[in-house]
């Protein structure tokens, strides 16, 4: 049993475990229930609190900035929507994939028992490995983001369909402007601009991200 709400089939749980920074931003108890297993490198997007209740869990974990070294699957065939790495961390192929090397350089590792807990950063990837007969995790996900925003992953998909084809030198140019207008390298690109004009560049609101949403739906549409 994997990611279930503990209000679901343990009423009261939450209430008699209480994790009060989280639970206010909205991190919601779950349970997962199995015994031995692995689990190969992924990320979550939201920021992660798990705790071992039975057996003994080993995360392995790997900074975000460490995607080239692990071999990522495809984006659109996941095992549970996530990006997974393809390579077998009890046993890596490093003829097959030698920049693996790199990565367990770079790794943290640390094997959980009944009582202990980790932080996982939204977005790193981590590797899990469940022992014992009886193994019990809960965890804790949550997110700052508002809720009606649309994933980024979405995003890099579209990315791939409208930039990844284009010559070198125009993905940098891209890139460029990306950087300005998403990460916002150079600051807020619309503060010289009266926020009544500003568009899409205004304020993310409920309303703003709804109209994006629609926009990128209908041009999307009409291809």
């Amino acid at each position: 049993m994997g990611s279930t709400a503990t209000s679901k089939i343990l009423p009261g749980f939450a209430a008699q475990n209480p994790l009060g920074s989280v639970e206010r931003r909205g991190g919601e108890p779950r349970i997962w229930v199995g015994n031995s297993s692995r689990i190969a490198p992924h990320f979550d997007e939201s920021d992660n609190v798990a705790c071992v209740v039975s057996g003994t869990r080993r995360f392995t974990l790997f900074a975000t900035d460490q995607v080239g070294n692990l071999y990522i699957g495809p984006l659109d065939r996941t095992p549970a929507g996530q990006p997974t790495s393809l390579v077998d961390l009890s046993s890596p192929d490093y003829a097959r994939f030698p920049r693996f090397r790199e990565a367990m350089k770079r790794a943290l590792a640390a094997e959980l028992r009944p009582g202990d807990a980790i932080y996982i950063p939204a977005l790193w990837w981590h590797a899990v490995e469940s022992a014992g007969p009886l193994n019990i995790l809960v965890n804790f996900w949550w997110q700052d983001e508002p809720i009606d925003a649309d994933s980024p992953l979405h995003a890099i998909a579209h990315g791939l369909l409208s930039v990844g084809h284009l010559a070198d030198r125009k993905r940098q140019r891209w890139r460029t402007l990306f950087d300005h207008y998403v990460f916002r390298a150079n600051g807020d690109p619309a503060e010289h601009m009266p926020e009544q004009a500003r568009g899409v560049l205004g304020k993310s609101t409920s309303e703003l991200r709804q109209f994006i949403g629609r926009f990128l739906v209908q041009k999307l549409m009409g291809r």
